[in-house]
């Protein structure tokens, strides 16, 4: 005797309703610690490190422009990784 496809979808169902409901109850206990800071530079890409002209975290390039304009940096690739930044030329 073939199994009614109507059982076999409601049996499908309760199952897909209480293995969801366990996961959800497991996920709803697992802490998730707080955002933290880079500790190892304290100033965004576009900023620069200070007393620097030229700076690059491999994927972006900036370069400090004359007192009181903005720095001028490149567009990331949709692929790149960035590195730390480091500095590559004084001001």
């Amino acid at each position: 005797m073939r199994p009614d496809r109507n059982r076999v979808a409601c049996f499908a169902l309760a199952l897909t309703i209480s293995v969801a409901g366990c996961n959800a109850a497991a996920a709803a206990e697992i802490a998730i610690p707080p955002r933290s800071t880079p500790k190892e530079s304290n100033f965004s890409m576009q900023a620069g490190p200070p007393n620097c002209g030229r700076w690059t975290d491999d994927c972006v390039n900036c370069t400090r422009g004359a007192k009181n304009e903005p720095p001028v940096c490149s567009n990331i690739g949709f692929a790149c990784q960035p590195k730390a930044i480091r500095c590559l030329s004084a001001p």
